[in-house]
């Protein structure tokens, strides 16, 4: 079976992309998911830097599984809104010409100026429009359980049912639910859960929620990654296994994680 192994251009040594995509040959990874300073670092500008990665891309024999789109839809005013949602636009028109279709998009941030009670309306509101767009490009897009708004699975999977489109799953990531403040023990059900939304997944363990989350390499961590393995297998899920990894020893400590994850996917 061809096991599709990948690492996430975060928290890995400083590598320039470059660098970073000459690791993953040697390393034998074959994806990289991305940020949206990587290919487009201004949004207020046209430019952007699509040539140069495709020509890295196939210069180091790696392909790309997602790149995230670092929005917020947790917004003031309605232009501030509808920025968020154009440079969504914007980036599903883009990332083509790098040979794969799939975002990262995030819910937001909470902020001061905007109300609590407003969260899901706005999530709601532009995960809706974005994913229309989506549809449009032909594009993926994994709202990601991150932060303090999606990482609460049922607002998670309320978003995703009410917006009901093939072209909305989610981020999968295995540490998240618990830095949010799930008990261990809570999170294979909702593995469960989520699992059959699943478009793409941060394979990432540690120890402790919030204030004292730690990373750790895979397999070191409080976090049942295999039950979370099994279940998406379960589900169906074919897609990319990214090792995400939070601790002190950079690319060091992403090799470990690739190891692992060659050995237990």
């Amino acid at each position: 079976m061809n096991k599709k192994i990948g690492v996430i251009n975060y928290n890995i040594s400083n590598l320039t992309l470059e660098e970073l995509f000459r690791w993953c040959n040697e390393n034998n990874v074959g994806y990289v998911e991305l940020q949206r300073k990587d290919v487009w670092a201004d949004i207020a500008k046209s430019e952007n830097s699509i040539s140069e990665v495709a020509r890295l891309l196939q210069k180091y024999g790696v392909k790309i599984s997602q790149i995230s789109s670092g929005s917020d839809f947790l917004q003031k005013t309605d232009d501030e809104l509808n920025r968020q949602i154009w440079m969504v636009g914007e980036m599903c028109k883009m990332i083509k010409d790098l040979g794969f279709s799939q975002l990262r998009i995030d819910g937001g941030w909470p902020k001061e100026g905007v109300d609590e009670k407003d969260y899901k309306a706005l999530v709601l509101k532009g995960v809706s429009m974005v994913t229309e767009i989506s549809e449009k490009e032909d594009v993926y897009l994994a709202l990601d359980n991150h932060g303090t708004l999606t990482n609460n699975y049922p607002f998670l999977l309320d978003i995703l049912q009410t917006v009901n489109s093939k072209h909305l799953g989610t981020n999968l990531d295995t540490m998240n639910y618990r830095w949010y403040g799930y008990e261990v023990d809570e999170l294979p059900d909702i593995y469960r859960k989520v699992a059959p939304y699943a478009f793409h997944t941060h394979i990432k363990d540690g120890t402790g929620s919030r204030e004292n989350y730690k990373g750790t390499v895979l397999g070191e961590g409080e976090i049942p990654l295999l039950d979370a393995i099994n279940i998406l297998k379960d589900s169906g899920y074919d897609g990319v296994w990214c090792a995400e990894y939070e601790g002190k020893e950079g690319a060091d400590g992403y090799k470990k994680c690739v190891e692992w994850l060659k050995k237990n996917i």
